[in-house]
């Protein structure tokens, strides 16, 4: 008969515990861990001030890419300060969302005229990073923002949210108000999966209830599907879907893939006051922990599902293994095994980035602390 260990993880206590402090190993395998995006003091906590920063007509450049000598590092966030230096009240800011592969960057790409970007023809992403590019719309000087969407292929939801909080919080510092938000949906998408909702929750989120009259809830893809498709699937977002949203304020347009399209959708927000989205006003004039804002919340919440889930499908096979070996099933053993180390290494995954969200609240106590004693109004004892 075939053994398998009785206890094949190593766990901090006799179960997973919900803090912070858990963690989790595997003594039959020793996988390589996702890496994770580097923190440092630089990249938290961006400077204030202005710098020199490219021409109005410069082209589409990953912010990591900016005014950087060859193979020389720096901080993404120092160069965000490169791209502002000529911001005026009379430039709209434009950020543009949806899940992966929803088409956001081959719109910026139409809307630019710029056909050298990364673009994703899958499901994979390619926008791994906040990236800006610019170009000028009715006399006046547009940039778009290309977020990553959540679910991303390579960063958890938790990278994303911080990427997107750390750039909101930067913008905020320099005064830089949206004038509008483009919300992209793939027509050709047959239903409405787990990802498309959950992105959705986290766009409400982090853009909140008032602003959702500045945002345009846009499809793409209309080459893909045919017209019967494409409108029952039109009929279905704007009735079911995006129902909430829309009473709340947010309009639809079509993008049928053509740069005029691309064009006349953003020229819709440059009559709009400019604002500030609910993530940004949370972290950069309440100063809120991340994990206490609205979208925080959601990332957490969605966590502690994840956490529940896989203890029950780690117990689930744990069960089926020792029924295996029981019956001398070999081939059953290997393959549950390997199914079984693949769910411990997503399990740690979870627990990293809940021990990620509770250090960056830490990382903001102290910040808020800080800002409070520099600005006198209260001494902390």
């Amino acid at each position: 008969m075939t053994r398998i260990d009785s206890e094949p993880v190593v766990i901090d206590s006799a179960e997973v515990r919900d803090d912070s402090t858990a963690s989790l190993q595997t003594a039959e395998t020793d996988r390589p861990q996702q890496p994770q995006r580097p923190q440092n003091e630089e990249h938290r906590h961006p400077a204030n001030g202005n710098v020199p920063g490219p021409a109005p007509d410069s082209p589409r450049i990953p912010i990591s890419n900016l005014h950087i000598e060859e193979n020389k590092p720096t901080s993404q966030f120092e160069d965000l300060k490169n791209i502002y230096k000529q911001w005026t009240k009379q430039d709209a800011l434009i950020a543009v969302m949806g899940m992966t592969g929803s088409g956001k960057t081959t719109f910026i790409s139409k809307v630019t005229g710029r056909e050298d970007l990364k673009i994703g023809h899958g499901l994979t992403s390619c926008t791994q990073d906040i990236q800006v590019a610019e170009t000028v719309i009715d006399g006046r000087v547009v940039r778009f923002v290309d977020t990553p969407g959540f679910s991303d292929t390579y960063l958890s939801d938790t990278e994303i949210l911080e990427m997107i909080a750390d750039y909101l919080k930067a913008a905020y510092n320099d005064r830089m108000r949206l004038s509008g938000i483009i919300y992209i949906h793939p027509i050709s998408e047959n239903r409405i999966t787990h990802h498309a909702t959950k992105n959705l929750a986290m766009f409400r989120k982090l853009t909140g209830e008032k602003n959702l009259e500045h945002v345009v809830l846009t499809t793409s893809m209309w080459d893909r599907v045919t017209p019967e498709e494409s409108e029952s699937r039109e009929k279905e977002l704007q009735t079911k879907f995006w129902n909430l949203l829309m009473i709340a304020g947010a309009k639809y347009s079509r993008h049928n893939g053509s740069a005029q399209s691309a064009r006349g959708i953003a020229s819709s927000f440059l009559e709009n006051k400019p604002f500030y989205v609910q993530l940004q006003e949370e972290v950069g004039k309440q100063h809120k922990p991340l994990k206490d804002t609205l979208a925080g919340k959601e990332i957490m919440a969605e966590i502690s599902r994840l956490k529940e889930q896989h203890r029950e499908e780690l117990e689930e096979a744990k069960e089926l293994m020792r029924q295996s070996a029981a019956d001398n099933n070999e081939a059953a053993i290997a393959a549950l095994k390997q199914h079984y180390d693949a769910m411990i290494q997503d399990m740690n995954k979870t627990l990293a980035d809940e021990r990620r969200m509770n250090q960056e609240a830490t990382a903001s106590m102290q910040e808020r602390i800080s800002y409070l004693e520099n600005k006198g109004s209260c001494a902390v004892m």
